[in-house]
């Protein structure tokens, strides 16, 4: 936290006086917007005057503000770069307008899970992680679903596929065919859609529409061999799990770097699959030959 001195220099107004102690003490640590920047910050306090025993007779107020005027907006944005912190001295707390912060956790949350078994079986290593994101994809294919009208035809959303084509994500929604929503549900032996696995190490973008670099499926060298999937759902329907298991028959070690969840819609029968998840490890997998490892999705919502 920046010193009384450096907040001082830092004042956006100036105040000949600092606001009597009794006008913010039950203000403090709650949420505001900043009159000056629009930042929802919260309310602190500095000690400015001392009585003759010490005591704090006054207090000047401040709000802990992003500054973000220096950034290029894609980069203030998705913060690429720190933000620089800036304290806006409050002339009047009166005129602040309170904001309300009552969530704790996000709705939405999605963790990684993954287990890596040598070729004797023993659990070698156990990764969990939050996901990175949700990719743009997954919002279409929901936008697509949401618009699909009982009994009528045509088409809603698109966005590139797997192989960086722009599809469609439903072709065709006629009285219940081609509605095959986030189908995940790939085969043994097929590495289509479902959890994927890869060696890419490149961070997620508005355009990312694939693995960086996937695996493919087989016993060859740097492969592996894609499991089927198996899924199960909590009881009051509050998360859903997803886990796929690949087994390494290639002669040597497979190391695993990324992972992504790709559902296969559009036209019944020839599918295009689309990326919804994707995520860098935050310690990289490296699955023995002979061995084995399952990766897992949990999806959860907070119900309130």
């Amino acid at each position: 936290m920046a010193t009384k001195t450096e907040l001082i220099a830092e004042r956006a107004v100036g105040v000949d006086r600092p606001l009597p102690e009794e006008q913010g003490f039950d203000l403090l640590h709650r949420y505001f917007i900043c009159p000056y920047c629009g930042s929802i910050s919260r309310l602190f306090a500095v000690n400015e005057f001392y009585g003759e025993d010490g005591g704090v007779v006054g207090r000047e107020y401040y709000l802990s503000c992003h500054d973000v005027e220096d950034l290029p907006p894609e980069e203030a944005r998705n913060g690429t770069l720190p933000f620089r912190k800036v304290h806006h001295r409050v002339s009047d707390l009166g005129e602040l307008e309170e904001v309300k912060i009552t969530r704790t956790k996000p709705n939405v949350e999605v963790f990684l899970h993954a287990y890596n078994y040598n070729v004797r079986g023993h659990l070698t290593q156990r990764l969990i992680q939050r996901s990175d994101s949700f990719l743009p994809n997954f919002i279409g294919e929901l936008y697509s679903q949401m618009d699909c009208p009982w009994g009528g035809s045509g088409t809603s959303g698109s966005g590139p596929n797997t192989s960086g084509t722009s599809e469609a994500f439903i072709s065709s929604y006629s009285n219940g065919i081609n509605k095959e929503g986030f189908n995940t549900n790939d085969g043994s032996g097929d590495a289509s859609y479902g959890i994927q696995v890869g060696t890419g190490t490149t961070a997620n973008s508005t355009s990312t529409y694939a693995l960086a670099s996937q695996i493919a499926n087989g016993t060859g060298s740097g492969q592996l061999s894609y499991g089927s999937h198996s899924y199960s759902w909590a009881t009051g329907g509050t998360s859903t799990v997803v886990a796929r298991a690949f087994s390494n028959s290639s002669g040597a070690s497979v190391t695993v770097s990324e992972v992504g969840l790709v559902w296969a819609s559009n036209s019944a029968g020839n599918p295009y699959n689309f990326i919804m998840i994707r995520d860098v490890l935050s310690s990289s997998v490296t699955i023995a030959n002979g061995g084995n490892a399952t990766f897992q999705y949990t999806i959860s919502i907070t119900v309130s």
